[in-house]
């Protein structure tokens, strides 16, 4: 591994180490077993996978500038710095994850 995959809060859900591509491994962390299955529009384990997928240098090789499990307010924020919300891992996480409200 080439960086520490422990959560930097305690509400963190996951982490990756985005050169470690090659495995695509993802910790998960203890806040993310409380977080409903797929509840789309709010936090949820999908939406959490989803997140944490982008990341990897070969998929979309996002930052974390802003988080937001509701995507208004990664919307309004986008409006205001579209140079950072075009690579930002939540707001591609909410194109991804909102051609639904819920997945069983």
């Amino acid at each position: 591994m080439s960086c520490s995959l422990r959560p930097s809060k305690p509400e963190t859900q996951a982490s990756v180490c985005k050169p470690d591509s090659e495995k695509r491994i993802i910790a998960i962390h203890s806040a993310f077993c409380g977080s409903p299955f797929g509840k789309l529009d709010d936090a949820c384990k999908v939406k959490t996978i989803i997140h944490e997928c982008t990341h990897f240098n070969d998929t979309f090789e996002s930052e974390d500038h802003m988080y937001g499990d509701r995507e208004r307010g990664i919307s309004i924020w986008a409006q205001r710095e579209p140079h950072k919300a075009i690579e930002n891992a939540d707001s591609i996480t909410g194109y991804v994850a909102t051609f639904d409200r819920v997945v069983s």
